[in-house]
C-alpha cells in the first residue's frame, strides 16, 4: 500500500511545537506546523510547513453548516442559534447537546433512528452516569448529522442518503469548503462519524477561520452562535470552549487528531487573523496551548490552564506542558514584520 504522506526524514521533520516537562525533564516532545493568515488568502507566520495536506476533521465543521444554512434556506427554514451551534459542534454528549441535536431531528420529522453516526457513550460524566448505554446522539457528532438530515429531507431526499458523497448536501459541502478556505478540498476519506472527510491545506483551515472570525462568506450568524453558546460547541473539558469563553474576540472549534482551527478579530491592525495547528503524532494535548498561546501573543485573553497544562504526580503539579517560545516568537516576528 503506498502512503499519501510518508513519513518524513529526521531533517525535513516539522519543529517542535511542545514539550512535557516533568520535575525538570522533558519527558515527551510533539512536533508540528502552525500557520496564520488573513481572510484575504495572505500567510502572516508559518512554522513548519503551510501546504501539508490535511484531514481537516471537525475543525471543518463551522463551514459545513454554511452549506446546511444554505439547503435550509433553499427550503424556507431556518435555524435559530443553539442550531448554528449545536451543527457545528463537537460536544461531550451532555443533556444540553443531546437534547439539541435531538430536538432538530424533531424538525425534520425524525428521531435517532435517522442518525448515521455510530452510538456512543458520553464524554460528560454526568450523562454518562445516567445513561450507561451507547447512543447515536451521545456521539459527538450528532449536532452535525442531525442538522445534515434536516437539511437533506427540508429538498425531499431520502434521510439513508445524506452522508453519500454524491448527494445534494454533500456537493454543497464540498463547493462550500472550496470557497469558504479558499482552497479546492482532496478526497474524501470517511471520518470517525462515517461522513466524508476531507483534506485540505493546512493554510486554507487558517484562511476560513481569519473568514469565520470577521463573518464573511456566510459565516457571520455562525461565527456569533458559536461565540454565544460555546458550551454547545464543546463542553466544560473543551480547549476550544474555554478559548471562547476567555475572550469573545476568539471564535475556535477542535478537530481529531490535533487539529486546532481559532480566528480573532482586530488582532492585527484591525484585521481578524486566522490560526491553524496541526500536530504530527494527534496528541491532542498540545493542540490547544499552541493556538493558546499564538492567541495570546495577539492579546486575546488565554486561560493558562490551555497555554500551560500541569502535569501531575501523585495528585500534584510536578511540571507543565509547554510551547516552545521559539515558536511564539517566531510567529509574532513573523505578524508584525508583515
Amino acid at each position: 500500500m503506498a502512503w499519501a504522506s510518508p513519513a518524513p526524514a529526521a531533517a525535513t521533520a516539522p519543529p517542535v511545537l511542545v514539550r512535557v516537562v516533568r520535575d525538570g525533564v522533558v519527558e515527551s516532545a510533539h512536533r508540528g506546523s502552525v500557520v496564520l493568515a488573513d481572510g484575504d488568502g495572505r500567510l502572516l507566520g508559518v512554522v513548519g510547513d503551510p501546504e501539508l495536506p490535511t484531514y481537516v476533521r471537525s475543525a471543518a465543521k463551522p463551514f459545513q453548516t454554511v452549506a446546511t444554512v444554505g439547503l435550509l434556506a433553499e427550503a424556507g427554514e431556518t435555524l435559530d442559534q443553539r442550531g448554528l451551534a449545536i451543527v457545528s459542534a463537537s460536544h461531550e454528549g451532555s443533556d444540553i447537546h443531546q437534547i439539541e441535536a435531538a430536538r432538530l431531528l424533531a424538525l425534520a420529522g425524525l428521531d435517532e433512528g435517522a442518525l448515521r453516526c455510530p452510538p456512543a457513550l458520553p464524554d460528560d460524566l454526568d450523562a454518562l452516569l445516567a445513561q450507561r448505554r451507547p447512543s447515536a446522539l451521545a456521539h459527538n457528532c450528532s449536532g452535525k448529522h442531525a442538522g445534515f438530515l434536516y437539511a437533506h429531507t427540508a429538498g425531499g431526499a431520502e434521510p439513508a442518503q445524506y452522508l453519500d458523497v454524491g448527494s445534494p448536501l454533500q456537493r454543497r459541502v464540498r463547493e462550500v469548503l472550496a470557497e469558504t478556505l479558499g482552497a479546492p478540498p482532496r478526497g474524501p476519506g470517511v471520518d470517525g462519524c462515517g461522513a466524508p472527510a476531507w483534506v485540505l491545506p493546512l493554510r486554507a483551515l487558517a484562511v476560513g477561520f481569519a473568514r469565520l472570525a470577521e463573518g464573511t462568506h456566510g459565516l457571520g450568524l455562525i461565527a456569533d452562535a458559536m461565540r454565544a453558546h460555546p458550551l454547545l460547541v464543546g463542553g466544560f473539558e473543551c480547549d476550544d470552549t474555554a478559548l471562547m469563553r476567555s475572550d469573545r474576540r476568539v471564535v475556535a472549534k477542535r478537530g481529531a487528531e490535533a487539529v486546532m482551527g481559532a480566528g480573532m478579530v482586530e488582532a492585527l491592525h484591525g484585521r481578524a487573523v486566522g490560526i491553524a495547528v496541526k500536530v504530527s503524532d494527534g496528541s491532542d494535548r498540545a493542540a490547544g496551548p499552541v493556538a493558546g498561546a499564538v492567541l495570546a501573543a495577539l492579546g486575546a485573553r488565554v486561560p493558562q490552564s490551555i497555554r500551560s497544562p500541569v502535569v501531575l504526580g501523585g495528585g500534584a503539579p510536578h511540571g507543565a506542558i509547554e510551547v516552545d517560545e521559539r515558536v511564539v516568537q517566531r510567529l509574532h516576528a513573523s505578524i508584525h514584520a508583515g
